[in-house]
């Protein structure tokens, strides 16, 4: 983006002065360049960084395609499910699991519940997986095999290690992670990157925008800035997207507020894919998209005016998980990120941040829902968010054991 296209950012000063001054591990105050303390920094990547891992990752990984007739379940001699590829074993991953349960037309659900040891509603284990459950996966898969047919080809993403990744249709075509990366370089080449959790098969992470294309003006002290969360995956977990994040006070905790989504488009995996013309659209995207950010920094400040009066800031947090159908676990992790670090907002602003929050605390694709989440809840309507809060008055007891976990 060039000098005039820079992006005004609009938060007052007051937010942020204290970055500048605050001393931590590494150094005080910002770093050269950018809006990030400089104890935030250090733990973000450079492109560079994120290339050597993918290429390292890639590296160990082997792409097969195989017609089906050699593709065997078998219960190996420790009593574990896998699949005989053309005489190799290979340990298939949830998602891989998924994948072949899909394909068989079982139950994904009656798959994994094979799989994953049952919990009672503390979260404790009842009991662990064994053979037998092995062997219930095994009769299932077989079953679901024989209706197929024996030499339709599939593409099995592995690894050295024996891991099945993926399962997918040789009709399915991957977006290499490393070009896309290098397109994200070419249109943010000054970019970090944080909150990394990604692989060679699938990119979750956010892109810190540079000083160089953010004008913050008046408020050149502030801790609120702009970054842009990527998605991708090869092997069918995630489409193609970039979609615009705010950020505010990384230098502490790395707190986003979630994503405020812009223009859109989409991308199936599927066929032969034109690149430089993907690379295009890529780019026309990411410009839309960094253009709202002010505008989004505008709506989170003005969540702090829909404030919460004579009412628990557990009900409150309890109607927002009812309305946004949170779990036990999700509305308990949130209530607990609001107590700890949230209880002098006692307004819509705290709950965003709390929701943010609770989010780094789960898997990826989890915390990438809760940021999505923290982005709708900025759109809320003063007469939506009072009708949270009327929700939250009438919520008895009984009904918020119904809502949290018994920590909570």
């Amino acid at each position: 983006m060039s000098d005039y296209e820079k992006l005004q950012m609009t938060a007052g000063k007051e937010e942020g002065a204290f970055v500048r001054g605050l001393e931590g591990r590494t150094g005080t105050g910002m770093e050269s360049g950018t809006h990030i303390h400089k104890d935030w920094y250090a733990k973000t990547k450079g492109y560079d960084e994120i290339r050597e891992l993918m290429e390292r990752d890639v590296a160990e990984r082997e792409d097969i395609v195989s017609e089906l007739k050699h593709v065997v379940p078998l219960v190996d001699s420790e009593g574990r499910f896998c699949l005989d590829v053309k005489g190799r074993s290979f340990y298939p991953t949830p998602w891989a699991l998924n994948q072949l349960a899909q394909r068989c037309k079982i139950s994904t659900q009656y798959v994994r519940s094979l799989c994953e040891n049952p919990t009672n509603n503390k979260g404790k284990e009842t009991f662990q997986r064994d053979e037998q459950d092995a062997l219930a996966l095994r009769t299932a898969i077989r079953n679901g095999l024989r209706r197929l047919d024996s030499d339709k080809k599939f593409q099995l993403r592995t690894d050295k290690s024996g891991v099945l990744r993926a399962f997918l249709t040789t009709k399915y075509t991957a977006i290499d992670n490393r070009w896309y990366m290098d397109v994200l370089q070419n249109i943010i080449p000054q970019g970090r990157m944080s909150h990394w959790r990604g692989n060679s098969d699938t990119i979750y992470g956010n892109i810190l925008l540079p000083d160089t294309i953010m004008d913050y003006g008046q408020q050149d002290d502030s801790d609120y800035g702009g970054m842009l969360s990527i998605g991708n995956c090869e092997i069918g977990k995630r489409r193609i997207a970039q979609y615009p994040s705010l950020f505010r006070s990384i230098c502490m905790n790395g707190c986003i507020w979630g994503q405020v989504k812009g223009k859109d488009f989409s991308k199936v995996h599927k066929g032969n894919i034109d690149l430089n013309e993907l690379r295009c659209t890529i780019t026309e995207n990411v410009e839309a998209q960094l253009s709202i950010l002010p505008q989004g920094i505008e709506k989170m400040l003005s969540t702090r005016s829909m404030n919460v009066e004579n009412v628990s800031m557990k009900n409150v947090i309890g109607a927002v998980a009812r309305e946004y159908r949170l779990d036990k676990r999700s509305a308990s992790q949130v209530a607990i990120e609001y107590a700890t670090h949230e209880k002098h907002d006692q307004n819509l602003f705290g709950i965003v941040n709390a929701i943010t929050r609770a989010g780094q605390t789960f898997n990826a694709d989890e915390w990438v829902r809760f940021d999505n989440l923290g982005g709708q809840l900025l759109d809320m309507t003063e007469n939506k968010w009072s009708n949270i809060v009327k929700r939250a008055e009438s919520l008895d007891e009984k009904e918020l054991k119904s809502i949290f976990m018994s920590v909570v």
